[in-house]
């Protein structure tokens, strides 16, 4: 399963990060991710529901365990091969605004990104 490995990299990533921080700050740990916010690519090959599913089962005792996974879909970056307009895609519709061809030309979309990590300090919890 393709979204598993996907998952276990975003997941080392912060985890990483979460730790190399920790190490750095004691006075300022970081408790939990509350929140991890990533960019997909348009034509990324991941079934979403797959991907967060994964995450909640891989997160189970960690930092990130009841984090929220927020995907956000990348625009597609693309020229048209008949009238030349250059325009972005929001849905996978493969048509030229412009002059309607499908002969269109991009490249990358297939990205997944983490983005940025939203923590919670064990400072926050002294109040």
């Amino acid at each position: 399963m393709h979204e598993a490995s996907l998952v276990q990299g975003l997941l080392d990533l912060a985890l990483k990060s979460v730790h190399e921080h920790n190490d750095a700050h004691p006075e300022r740990r970081i408790a939990r991710i509350e929140e991890l916010v990533c960019e997909m690519g348009l034509i990324a090959c991941v079934e979403e529901r797959t991907l967060q599913a994964c995450f909640e089962l891989f997160a189970e005792g960690t930092e990130a365990e009841g984090a929220t996974l927020t995907l956000n879909t990348a625009p597609l970056a693309c020229r048209c091969e008949d009238c030349g307009q250059s325009f972005e895609l929001r849905h996978r519709h493969f048509v030229c605004p412009q002059c309607g061809s499908e002969n269109i030309h991009f490249s990358g979309g297939h990205g997944l990104t983490l983005q940025s990590l939203r923590v919670d300090t064990e400072e926050a919890h002294h109040d």
